[in-house]
């Protein structure tokens, strides 16, 4: 056995994933273990874990192409681009998107682009992790870097939105980010998401959206670029990576 496919859950790190799948299975206490393809605490879905020699190889498997099935929810952004972030814009009114609209935004998003790193995320700048830089405030201090990404086909899944209200969203909300552990702002997170949205009468769009891209690309960041080229705010409801190359569920 050289590559093992779990199901990453919502709230665990690919890391913890790996560690309560070896728990299970003794026989691999002592055997190398990495994971190939990183997933957001927030998202879930198909996780390669390489096994002894097969850990040399991890770049290679990493370059694989992947398929997520991912919702954007319109009307709200957060720092992170996906509900696990401080909200940064609410619309206390509800979004109405026309199809024709959705279509001429999500062609822009095939073939080859260039995609900003999302301030919460791991690439390091000046010897510092850009998270690092949100966090202390100081992304003004540096230069987010771009990298070119391949977008092979970005589609919608289902021809109607589907409404969710401000408190089955913020119930929501409370449930994925409670079972995050670690540091990541969870306590003030929520406060934040408590204060906007607890006790209003709000709705809020969301859309099913189904991607095939080249390895490295954020789909956080393109449900917060769809969200600003319609001038709504959006962020990554949910995020399931269904494939990674040949391997798939």
């Amino acid at each position: 056995m050289s590559v093992i496919v779990l199901n990453k859950p919502i709230g665990k790190t690919p890391l913890q994933t790996i560690e309560e799948y070896r728990l299970v299975h003794p026989e691999l206490t002592c055997v190398k273990l990495a994971y190939a393809g990183r997933l957001d605490p927030m998202a879930e879905g198909l996780l390669l874990v390489l096994v002894g020699e097969e850990c040399k190889k991890k770049k290679d498997y990493e370059n694989l192409s992947k398929i997520y099935e991912f919702e954007v929810l319109f009307g709200i952004s957060t720092d992170t681009f996906d509900v696990m972030g401080k909200i940064t814009k609410i619309n206390p009114q509800p979004v109405e998107i026309s199809a024709e609209e959705i279509h001429k935004v999500i062609k822009k998003y095939k073939g080859e682009i260039l995609q900003e790193y999302p301030p919460y995320s791991s690439l390091r700048v000046n010897g510092k992790p850009l998270f690092w830089w949100a966090r202390e405030n100081r992304l003004d201090e540096i230069k987010i870097p771009s990298k070119r990404i391949m977008i092979y086909d970005l589609s919608r899944l289902n021809r109607d939105s589907k409404l969710i209200s401000s408190r089955e969203l913020l119930e929501t909300v409370h449930e994925r980010i409670e079972k995050v552990k670690g540091d990541f702002r969870q306590k003030e997170i929520l406060q934040i998401w408590d204060k906007k949205l607890k006790d209003k009468n709000l709705k809020f769009s969301v859309l099913s959206f189904k991607i095939i891209c080249s390895s490295g690309t954020y789909v956080r960041s393109i449900a917060n670029s769809i969200g600003e080229d319609l001038k709504v705010g959006a962020i990554a409801f949910a995020i399931k990576r269904s494939r990674i190359g040949s391997y798939k569920f």
